[in-house]
């Protein structure tokens, strides 16, 4: 198919000029593709730009429609007119028990494999609606007990409100490893909490999204463990589907070890135009400008930093773009009072430019998408954590950086950048401006170390698998670490993610030190001062040495600081407040991110998970040579709630916010647990809750309806 033919279907003008010749030429297409005369690719296009612009066809709209069926596009041609033939044909593509959806040609291909009972992994453009197979698989009544792994807390809420509107009356939706089981339950839920689930029910079908995460190369301490949550799923002998955008291929061994397939497909629902913009005289931030003046669709900015972010979306609120009259007010309000009014994220709902990234709470980061998506935002100026997975509604993306934070992206994660232009059933046509040159066209091989073992995999992954998963040369690694390591297997195991060698390392040092560290580590409860600091130099010299985490901390003696900090303010407002004081030219946006990015990272991550390695490890040394040992347990729990309950800072990843669940507090009952919380969630009459703002009433309620409708589950009837 020639250029100018795609170039004339695009052109509503072109179109109407002579709609006959214009259906005529695009049936031609249709009808020489069949026969590999043109691009599949190109007729692809072809069709959904004849879609875009059906109505400039006229009577000859019908003929665009019949050529769409032909291509397999049922979603978009359902209506009231169609014949008996095409009607059988529509309902052969409707999944099971949704009668709400029509499959297209290529997903229903993938579906009725998966429901026949065969593994997939699935390749497939950002608009091929992957995720939809989920539901569909779910609606088939097949499964009892499905584990959905997620990479991020953002996906996490956006799949469970996904799933708890079609199905939460069947299922219960687990997003933490503490909640009960029911009859039917869907966890949900990022690799780390799969591998905290202490007893993991009979899975029957298990999903990985963004599979891609499984290749170390991306970030390789969470792809390790990935690769460790796979294994523990495979474990179960249940049926699993992952999908991931385009990729070029993934080891052999995958297919030989589990009997998966693995399928690759290049059909598109959503054609992308790539725009290729100039700046004048080096003035990107000008040109951007006048570019977003232009636009009146729904636009993501892609920035590769939070500072740069902040920089773009403060540069266009003032140059009057994205104005939306103070719609969003409430929003700002809050944000002002309870992190900073100069904050550039609460500016930016007052002027209409949303701003996500990853130090933004995560309730606010959902609120953020969501009025994106319902258009009260028409920008929303983004960093990679927006990119991975979550799906927004917009018709064109900025790619105004060409980086993920200091490194150049790649062809692969620019394509999935662009891929967030356009979307099934919302938007034919998504257009990508282009800041920059884009990266040479190479799609990845995604290695799995779990089956593509060599001297180069970690021990800390290799521990972990069982004999049937070890190749001979990673079995007698193993070996040779049991026979040499000073602590059990056991205690190497419960330390998911850490190096063994420097667990051991660790170990040693214990016992080096003998009484003189046994008296700064035997502290249980919490920790004073000196013990603290001496806790955390342990952690950062043996676990973390010369990583960079981030988070705003660079030193065992810092982190012993902050956490200092954190456990006598007890609130995010304190921090800020206290970091402002101690910047010699205050800037708000600093403040308050660095503060976020410390609670986030350390607080309720990486500080309790070593901290709980460092008390396994010296329990294990101090209690066989002293008979006594320090418990550190209560102060990782703290710390990770934010010296609050885990039922209430759970919330936020349901869309309130801590400061709104503590005052909530007073009106609920029993708390302490997620479950706990989330049913007092549930039943909460707002209206008797005195105090709340209408922005604060408004998360409150969206989070309520974002439950779904889960009842007790033991009385239904299982599935066959």
């Amino acid at each position: 198919m020639s250029t100018e033919s795609s170039i004339a279907l695009s052109d509503p003008k072109s179109i109407e000029a002579n709609p006959f010749r214009a259906a005529q030429e695009l049936a031609s297409m249709v009808s020489r593709a069949a026969i590999g005369k043109f691009d599949d690719i190109a007729i692809q296009a072809a069709i959904l730009y004849a879609l875009e612009n059906k109505a400039s066809f006229g009577e000859c709209g019908v003929i665009v429609e019949s050529l769409a069926r032909a291509r397999g596009l049922y979603p978009y041609i359902a209506n009231d007119d169609l014949s008996v033939r095409d009607e059988l044909a529509l309902e052969a593509h409707r999944p099971n028990g949704m009668t709400d959806v029509v499959l297209h040609r290529k997903q229903a291909e993938v579906y009725q494999r998966l429901l026949n009972g065969e593994s997939i992994v699935l390749s497939a453009p950002t608009s091929f609606g992957k995720s939809l197979l989920i539901d569909a698989l779910i609606a088939s009544k097949k499964y009892r007990n499905i584990a959905v792994v997620v990479p991020t807390i953002a996906l996490i809420d956006e799949t469970r409100r996904r799933l708890a509107e079609r199905f939460g009356r069947d299922f219960k939706l687990l997003t933490h490893p503490t909640q009960k089981l029911e009859t039917n339950n869907i966890f949900v839920m990022t690799q780390e909490r799969v591998l905290d689930v202490d007893n993991l029910p009979k899975i029957d079908l298990f999903v990985i999204d963004e599979f891609y995460k499984l290749d170390p190369r991306q970030d390789i301490d969470r792809a390790l463990l990935l690769n460790q949550a796979l294994h523990r799923l495979l474990k179960t002998g249940a049926q699993f589907y992952m999908l991931g955008p385009s990729i070029k291929q993934i080891p052999d061994g995958l297919a030989n070890l589990t009997g998966s397939s693995f399928v690759d497909t290049d059909y598109a629902t959503v054609v992308t135009e790539q725009v290729h913009v100039h700046t004048g005289e080096g003035d990107s931030k000008g040109t951007l400008i006048e570019l977003c003046r232009a636009l009146n669709d729904s636009t993501l900015i892609y920035c590769a930093s939070p500072a740069s972010a902040r920089r773009v979306a403060t540069a266009l609120a003032a140059a009057g773009v994205g104005s939306d009259g103070g719609r969003l007010k409430g929003a700002y309000d809050w944000l002002a009072a309870n992190y900073h009014p100069d904050w550039a994220v609460a500016r930016g709902f007052l002027t209409g430019i949303g701003v996500h990234h990853g130090k933004v709470p995560r309730a606010l980061a959902q609120y953020a998408v969501r009025q994106f998506n319902k258009g009260q935002l028409p920008f929303l100026v983004c960093t990679s954590t927006l990119i991975e997975g979550v799906n927004t509604k917009a018709k064109n993306v900025i790619v105004f950086d060409n980086r993920v934070a200091q490194k150049k992206f790649d062809f692969f994660t620019f394509n999935n950048i662009r891929g967030r232009s356009g979307r099934m059933l919302r938007h034919f046509v998504g257009r990508v401006f282009l800041f920059n040159t884009p990266p040479q066209e190479d799609l990845p091989f995604v290695d799995i170390p779990l089956v593509n073992q060599d001297d180069s995999t970690p021990e800390s992954l290799l521990i972990q698998l069982d004999d049937e998963f070890l190749s001979p040369r990673s079995r007698a690694r193993i070996d040779a670490l049991e026979a040499h390591s000073l602590l059990s297997f056991e205690v190497l195991r419960s330390n998911a993610g850490i190096d063994p060698a420097a667990q051991n390392d660790l170990a040693k040092h214990l016992q080096a030190q003998g009484s003189a560290g046994f008296a700064n580590l035997r502290w249980t409860g919490f920790p004073d001062y000196d013990q603290l600091k001496y806790t955390c130099e342990l952690i950062w010299k043996f676990f973390i040495g010369k990583k960079r985490i981030g988070g705003g901390v660079v030193s065992g003696s810092q982190l012993a600081l902050k956490l200092n900090r954190l456990a006598k303010a007890r609130s995010v407002k304190g921090l800020i407040v206290r970091e402002l004081a101690e910047q010699e030219s205050p800037d708000a946006d600093r403040a308050v991110e660095d503060v976020l990015d410390f609670v986030r990272t350390w607080a309720g991550f990486h500080f309790p998970r070593y901290l709980m390695a460092l008390h396994r490890i010296q329990e294990a040394i101090y209690r066989d040579w002293l008979g006594t040992a320090g418990d550190y347990s209560a102060y990782a729990a703290s710390v990770e709630n934010m010296f609050s309950t885990s039922g209430l800072v759970a919330l936020d990843e349901y869309g309130v916010p801590l400061q709104i669940a503590e005052k909530l507090r007073p009106h609920f009952a029993a708390h302490d647990t997620v479950d706990e919380a989330l049913e007092q969630l549930r039943r909460i009459d707002i209206q008797r809750v005195k105090g709340l703002t209408e922005f604060e009433q408004e998360l409150v309620l969206d989070a309520k309806t974002g439950l779904g409708l889960h009842v007790q589950l033991r009385n239904v009837p299982t599935f066959d």
